[in-house]
Order: C-alpha cells, then structure tokens, then sequence
C-alpha cells in the first residue's frame, strides 16, 4: 500500500470528505486529490495536520507494515 492509498483510506475511516480534510488542514481540495492520486507528496507538516485531522499518526500513514501489500 502506498503513502497515498494510505492517506485516502485514513480519510475514509475517519468519514471525512476531501473537501472537510482540505477545510481542516488549510490545505487545497485539489493538493489533497492529487496527494491521494500519489502525484506529489505532502510536506512533513501537512501530513502531521492531515493526521490529526484524520485522528491517526504520521507513521501510520508512512511506514509499511507486515499487512500491506
């Protein structure tokens, strides 16, 4: 799994919308489609605030694990 399906699965998990998910982080609806679609990456820092708003972690949305594949 990579950092952007990551992303759009913590999104959905936390019921969010791109849109609210853009409202909560300041960041653009269209940088966050284009971070889930994994045509940029995101900042340290907006990945923090995209996992606070999504109430998860940095390293969960980052590292691998023995379930990804």
């Amino acid at each position: 799994m990579t950092v952007a399906s990551r992303i759009r699965s913590a999104r959905l998990a936390a019921g969010l919308t791109q849109r609210q998910l853009a409202a909560e982080t300041g960041l653009a609806v269209s940088t966050v489609s284009r971070i889930e679609r994994g045509h940029v990456l995101p900042s340290l820092a907006s990945l923090e605030r995209m996992a606070t708003a999504m109430q998860t972690t940095v390293s969960r949305l980052t590292q691998e694990t023995g379930h990804d594949h």
